[in-house]
């Protein structure tokens, strides 16, 4: 067994001890992939690390090849690195054919993607694949299967033959007893066929598709609490907030996400204060599902810079005890720097605009009311005025307003939601508070906001707003403009009826890029998810779960190379394999769900033969020429 099991990731982490110890330099080097969860899974393990007084690199890549070339330049040309860490990156791909694994090397690999390489969890003990139980739990058989074609016999017959002396081979006899020569036969046959079996239940393993498990800074933070360390309210909080990334980008289901949240439950009891665990607890509202209420007027103040009233008030005091009353109830509210459960509305960063805003540009709502026409948006105001607010409240900031008015909005939310396809407008989540008279932030408008922050301004910007306000509030003011261009985007798409759907799929190719255009894998996926979902509220029943490909120019100064994504719902199974049990056909964070399209893309690729790029993380990825897109397009029609 070389897979690390979900109770002894503590195992892994002993063998980067054990290889700084032997190192005299940077004994760590991390790859961490260009995605939310993956920066916060790094931020639990750097602070690991440095707890540790381990020297380490990090480095953020998008592709295999980068890992290639970077372990090049990095791994093999010293000896002081010892350990290389994958974040959400490798699982898929045989690591021997990334990194030249030498005898004082050890590979820990902490990825969401799935399905797993088999060599990497059944093969090399230099390579520790964390497992969030999958592995342990489902798929015995395939192990089996794995070392029977690995380690078993060989097929040959050669134990039967010998050289007569003549250049030519004659049938040896086994024991010159006829009955044991068939039964050697016999058994040999039965050999043959349980390989085959096995070939064939491996290849089913890899041909069901792609499909995500739990969220890697939820494997960190489990790593952590093994090692008996004490959470905080910042790893507590990341691991939090890659699960909502997740749920955003539709790696996993409700179900998923709700598994996760109940053991975050627990640790977010473990940080809090017992002051706020009974603030908490004597703020629940009195409904069926006994969660705490979405608003609490104390944590949902303006924030000290643009609240006038605060800064005017501040500045009228005559004397240091004024300024002292004031600014009392800066310890009244420390015990709210803590993070919340709380049941969120499906408005797009509702705490940091305006309600009207915040509806108008949810991917959720627009899906729901048809925004794009003037029917759906004689909807969304007529849902604002049966929410109570008259349009002046629901255009100020949402923060300004009464807290009689948001907690009504919730209550009402919740009674007429149904008459507007959205008896599901609330949703499980966690908010933070950072600090006296900071704004309120909920765990989906983090995850927008790393999201934003790595398609405009890095890898880095999105990993430093973890920790730092300024690096945060950036991210939201990037997220809010994210928002408006996707929905605006999707809108115009959907009103000039720019997708076609296909029989098997549906198609969008963005023409043009300019500013305005969403662009990359993320902010591409998000664009997809949201007209995919769109559609499907408003089209026949056989058209509800068909796969999504979107296309848009890979840059503004490349718009001869397109970037292909293929997405697929979380309910769509294309093909099942029958030689999957129902271990392996369903996974306990995505489901039946799989995308099929990176096996169809690596088959229609090879039939085109044009320049085409792959090896992304995600095999739904690829770069492709313009001028090859519409016989790329005809084929795939053919093979899915």
């Amino acid at each position: 067994m070389v897979y690390v099991a979900s109770s002894k990731y503590e195992d892994a982490y002993n063998r980067i001890l054990a290889g700084a110890a032997h190192s005299q330099g940077t004994s760590v080097l991390i790859f961490a992939a260009t995605d939310g969860d993956s920066i916060c899974a790094l931020r639990i393990l750097t602070d690991l690390l440095k707890r540790d007084s381990i020297g380490h690199k990090i480095v953020p890549v998008s592709n295999y090849q980068e890992i290639t070339d970077q372990g090049i330049k990095l791994v093999d040309s010293g000896t002081q690195i010892r350990s290389v860490v994958l974040i959400n990156c490798g699982a898929s791909m045989d690591i021997h054919d990334l990194i030249n694994l030498r005898d004082t090397l050890t590979v820990v690999v902490v990825d969401s993607h799935r399905p797993f390489n088999l060599y990497n969890v059944f093969w090399n003990e230099q390579i520790q694949c964390l497992d969030d139980g999958d592995v342990a739990d489902n798929m015995d058989e395939l192990r089996e299967a794995f070392e029977l074609i690995e380690f078993g016999p060989e097929d040959s017959d050669s134990d039967d033959e010998s050289d007569d002396g003549n250049g030519g081979n004659r049938r040896r006899r086994v024991g010159d007893d006829p009955d044991e020569f068939v039964r050697v036969q016999r058994e040999r046959a039965n050999m043959r066929e349980t390989k085959m079996r096995s070939r064939e239940l491996i290849q089913a393993y890899y041909a069901q598709g792609t499909y995500h498990g739990q969220a890697s800074s939820v494997t960190m933070l489990q790593l952590a609490e093994q090692l008996g360390r004490q959470p905080t309210a910042n790893s507590v909080w990341c691991a939090i907030t890659g699960s909502a990334t997740q749920l955003i980008m539709q790696h996993i289901d409700t179900k998923g996400y709700d598994l996760v949240i109940s053991w975050i439950r627990d640790q977010v009891r473990r940080i809090s204060t017992p002051t706020t665990t009974t603030a908490v607890q004597q703020r629940q509202p009195v409904d069926d599902d006994h969660q705490p209420d979405l608003f609490d007027p104390r944590l949902d103040l303006p924030d000290e810079d643009t609240d006038e009233g605060y800064v005017k008030a501040l500045a009228g005091v005559g004397t240091a005890a004024e300024a002292g009353l004031l600014n009392s109830s800066r310890a009244q509210m420390g015990p709210l720097t803590n993070i919340q459960e709380s049941s969120e509305l499906r408005f797009t960063l509702l705490r940091h605009w305006s309600l009207d805003n915040a509806m108008q540009y949810s991917p959720y709502v627009a899906s729901r009311l048809a925004t794009w026409s003037a029917k759906g948006r004689a909807r969304l105001s007529l849902l604002l005025a049966k929410l109570g607010l008259s349009k002046a409240e629901a255009q100020a900031p949402f923060i300004h307003l009464a807290p009689d008015l948001k907690i009504q909005l919730s209550k009402r939310m919740k009674q007429i939601g149904a008459d507007y396809s959205m008896s599901d407008a609330s949703i499980q989540g966690f908010v933070r508070s950072y600090g006296w008279r900071k704004p309120t932030l909920s765990s989906f408008d983090m995850a927008l906001a790393l999201l934003a922050l790595l398609h405009t301004d890095g890898f880095y910007s999105a990993y430093d707003a973890l920790t730092q306000p300024d690096c945060l509030r950036h991210g939201l003011d990037q997220a809010k403009q994210q928002q408006i261009l996707i929905v605006a985007q999707g809108l115009v798409m959907l009103e000039r009826q720019a997708v076609k759907t296909l029989k098997s799929f549906r198609l969008a190719i963005l023409s043009d890029t300019t500013e305005q255009t969403p662009t990359g894998p993320m902010a591409m996926r998000q664009l997809a998810l949201f007209l995919m979902n769109t559609l499907r509220e408003r089209c026949r029943p056989a058209h509800a779960r068909l796969p999504f490909i979107i296309a848009a120019p890979l840059a503004m100064d490349q718009p001869d190379r397109l970037l292909v994504l293929g997405v697929t719902p979380l309910d769509c199974v294309l093909h099942r394999p029958e030689m999957l049990n129902e271990k392996l056909a369903s996974s306990r964070f995505a489901g039946t769900g799989r995308n099929h399209f990176g096996m169809v893309f690596d088959d229609v690729a090879a039939d085109l033969g044009a320049d085409i790029k792959q090896g992304f993380f995600d095999s739904s990825v690829l770069e492709i020429n313009r001028t090859d897109m519409a016989v790329f397009v005809d084929k795939l029609r053919r093979h899915l």
